[in-house]
């Protein structure tokens, strides 16, 4: 290989690497933490909503007087705009996680796609809650540059999270509430999903959120919803 095709080949993996690690900062921000004044956290919400886990979610969250912020799927939303006027009126915060969700391929989506992606779910929310989003998620936490200044154009901050169950493909109550709890740290950002997923009993989803809310308060963790606290 010439010494041209090795600096091209070299420059190209530099582009394609940072586009598939997870909350990457190479090509931009991206939020993982806040400045808390405690022991605080702040919970989000993946991939709603959706009407066999959504309700319940809700439903405990107001049980446990706790606000969260969802990263609602464009196409969902415009399923179920109830659900999201819903978790507006019960004071939570609704964001951009893309229309479609393509989460296999979005780390690689040329600006066209990624401005479509991220607009489109903009305007779906905005017409179920009358409500701009003000930060934007990737799918599966990939983004490459054309993502970061798609968002940047729309207006939205990117966001990440610090500590997951990984509860978006299996789902093990007991090993998502353990690793979220390993991995809690004051000013962290929590990760959990709402999709149903098959086999999945409904209202499963609310059952982990209870254990998962009783286990970190047990630890003396308590909840915020200041989504634009400063960052750390």
């Amino acid at each position: 290989m010439s010494r041209a095709r090795h600096l091209q080949a070299c420059a190209g993996w530099m582009l394609v690497l940072p586009a598939l690690i997870r909350n990457c900062t190479w090509f931009g921000r991206v939020e993982k933490s806040f400045t808390a004044s405690g022991r605080e956290l702040l919970l989000t919400v993946d991939d709603g909503p959706d009407p066999r886990q959504t309700p319940q979610i809700l439903d405990t969250l107001a049980k446990a007087q706790v606000r969260a912020v969802f990263f609602v799927i464009g196409k969902n939303v415009e399923a179920h705009p109830s659900l999201c006027r819903r978790m507006v009126e019960e004071g939570h915060s609704v964001q951009n996680h893309t229309f479609s969700h393509p989460s296999a391929t979005f780390w690689a989506a040329g600006p066209r796609r990624a401005m479509e992606e991220i607009e489109s779910c903009s305007v779906a929310i905005q017409k179920a809650t009358g409500r701009m989003p003000l930060q934007f998620r990737a799918p599966v936490g990939m983004a490459n540059p054309f993502v970061h200044l798609a968002a940047e154009s729309c207006g939205l901050k990117m966001t990440g999270w610090s500590t997951t169950g990984h509860d978006g493909i299996a789902h093990d109550p007991g090993r998502v509430v353990h690793r979220i709890r390993q991995g809690a740290t004051p000013g962290g950002i929590v990760l959990l999903h709402e999709s149903h997923l098959r086999g999945m009993r409904p209202g499963e989803r609310a059952c982990t959120l209870s254990t998962l809310l009783n286990t970190l308060k047990g630890d003396g963790y308590i909840f915020t919803d200041r989504l634009d606290a400063g960052s750390a």
